[in-house]
């Protein structure tokens, strides 16, 4: 006679409904044979799906029906379908918001860090699956390794929770040369889903070198200096070698090259920075190890560090000493300096030669004095041959 009326849904969780609907008699069914379906449409995966479903709670007092396996926070559309052998009749249309559930995750490839030596800028975006409206973010960080041995990774982890229109927080205060791991999950009413962990490295920062009040040396003479090297402080990476450069100081420069150059990372030896119309050589290196505590070194002893020259200086040139430390790790390479020592030129002229001229000097006197001998043994040898010829003409002369 018609078809199921006061349909209802009397309970509503994130994946399911269930419906009840007034019970039939005879004087509506018309027959003892009869059945009832649900129909209903809801989204899924970003299409529309249609489903039917038999009820079986059909002569109950209260009869009621569960649909099941419903996506949460979508809107479904549902009637009830009674059939006979005669014909159909439906109920109205009922449309039904299914309840809010926990997030899915957020998605992995989404995640982006751009590091830098203490801070990493984080970036995501929303679940895919939301399931409802998103509330907040709660992003839980710790540092899990580290380059430099020293770092203790226990004191360096926290939690920021951010609102849903929030997907980027700056993290600061983090050491350098580190690996923080992130772990960023959203939340509904319903609770937090399941978390989405990424992993990112800070960039190593430059050694922290030692103060060095004074410039002046521990000693002077026309051609050494000698200084004290001072360990360094590692920032993100062990320390894997100390450099010991000499700067020729030349007239009119502006500034100092330590300054244009931001310490001086191009090795140069003694040898080749006349050839490169350097001002600046490497005039020792030497291993971390070796400098694990405060040593003194004597600029120009004229002794070979690391296949470095440490050449003597030259007493009527003026020169400033730095000391710098460098840290590799990761592909990066920092290096800090400092000025340890200046040397003035001598006053007095200087009888002495540059080294790089000094065996050219040698050469020279050498074929000087090659030259002289040679003039000797041929004079030597005229004079020989002429005494012989006179001997020989007297002794025809007496015969």
């Amino acid at each position: 006679m018609h078809g199921p009326r006061k349909l209802q849904v009397v309970d509503i969780k994130s994946r399911q409904i269930t419906l009840r609907w007034e019970p039939f008699g005879y004087n509506v069914t018309r027959c003892h044979s009869y059945n009832l379906t649900v129909q209903y449409r809801y989204q899924a995966a970003g299409k529309e799906e249609t489903r039917e479903e038999l009820c079986y709670d059909t002569l109950s007092t209260t009869p009621q029906h569960t649909i099941r396996n419903l996506s949460p926070y979508s809107n479904v559309s549902v009637r009830l379908v009674l059939h006979n052998r005669e014909g159909v009749k439906e109920s109205e249309e009922l449309g039904v918001l299914t309840d809010e559930d926990v997030p899915g995750p957020v998605p992995l490839e989404s995640i982006h860090g751009s590091t830098h030596e203490e801070k990493i800028d984080l970036k995501w975006q929303e679940p895919v699956q939301t399931y409802g409206i998103i509330k907040q973010y709660e992003i839980f960080y710790k540092a899990v390794s580290s380059f430099d041995t020293v770092f203790n990774l226990t004191n360096q982890s926290g939690k920021v929770l951010k609102f849903s229109n929030e997907t980027s927080h700056t993290f600061e205060g983090l050491y350098p040369g580190s690996t923080y791991s992130f772990t960023i999950k959203a939340s509904t009413i319903k609770g937090f889903g399941p978390p989405a962990i990424a992993q990112f490295t800070t960039k190593i920062s430059a050694p922290l070198m030692p103060p060095y009040d004074k410039e002046t040396p521990l000693n002077q003479t026309d051609s050494t200096v000698t200084v004290l090297l001072k360990p360094a402080q590692s920032r993100g990476a062990p320390i894997s070698l100390y450099q010991v450069v000499v700067l020729e100081e030349r007239p009119r420069r502006a500034r100092r090259a330590a300054e244009i150059l931001g310490c001086y990372p191009v090795p140069i030896h003694f040898q080749n920075a006349s050839l490169l119309t350097s001002q600046y050589y490497f005039t020792a290196e030497f291993p971390a190890s070796h400098i694990q505590t405060s040593k003194t070194f004597t600029i120009g002893d004229n002794k070979t560090y690391n296949g470095y020259w440490n050449a003597p200086l030259l007493p009527h040139k003026s020169y400033t000493v730095y000391y710098q430390a460098v840290s590799t790790a990761n592909g990066e390479t920092k290096i800090d300096c400092v000025r340890v020592a200046t040397k003035g030129a001598a006053t007095h002229k200087p009888d002495e030669v540059e080294p790089e001229k000094q065996s050219d000097h040698t050469v020279k006197i050498a074929g000087v004095i090659a030259g002289i001998l040679l003039f000797i043994i041929i004079f030597l040898g005229v004079v020989l041959v002429m005494k012989k010829r006179r001997t020989y003409h007297s002794y025809t002369y007496y015969l």
